[in-house]
């Protein structure tokens, strides 16, 4: 089977998971099996103050971090929060995401590189290449890193929000052909 990671990277609120979301929706028109961890952020007056995971396959979705500690088993990292108890939810989803025709790891950053917690069941499954893509989400600051390990097809860059649309209409064609590829 041809399989792709792709590296989606750009500076927080630059649209990564709205490029995501928009992919997700497209390989889901074709059919595929989407399945993994996307990590929306939650807004109140226009500030980020919390973010979710989302597992792809079940659609179940629960609180990962928030700027105010939720619970005294919260591991503190930076201005945030990160709920342990979904930490390992995700990872499990994570391990059984697999195999699937499209993986969205949303996103793997210091905590995964840095600190080895987060979402690290993420690299057994990209390490496994049972999927057709695999979305990483990988912040700049972490792209040595992170091309050193996935060694991607493609890296997406994302300036801006705006930009997310038009990124998700030039890259919808690469579904079409990897689908095509195992006909």
């Amino acid at each position: 089977m041809d399989i792709e990671r792709w590296i989606v990277t750009g500076w927080r609120s630059s649209g990564k998971t709205a490029f995501c979301q928009g992919l997700i929706q497209q390989a889901r028109l074709e059919n595929w099996d989407v399945a993994g961890i996307l990590s929306p952020a939650r807004f109140e007056n226009g500030i980020k103050v919390a973010i979710d995971a989302v597992d792809l396959r079940t659609t179940i979705q629960k609180p990962l971090a928030n700027l105010q500690r939720q619970d005294e088993t919260d591991l503190a990292f930076g201005d945030w929060f990160f709920n342990r108890r979904t930490l390992t939810w995700g990872n499990q989803a994570l391990r059984e995401s697999a195999p699937c025709d499209l993986l969205v790891i949303d996103e793997l950053g210091p905590l995964e590189f840095n600190l080895h917690t987060g979402w690290t069941a993420a690299f057994e499954v990209l390490e496994s290449a049972s999927f057709r893509i695999a979305l990483a989400v990988i912040r700049p600051e972490l792209m040595m890193a992170g091309q050193a390990l996935l060694k991607p097809a493609k890296i997406i860059e994302i300036h801006d929000v705006s930009e997310a649309a038009d990124l998700i209409r030039s890259y919808c064609p690469a579904f079409k052909r990897l689908k095509n590829s195992l006909v």
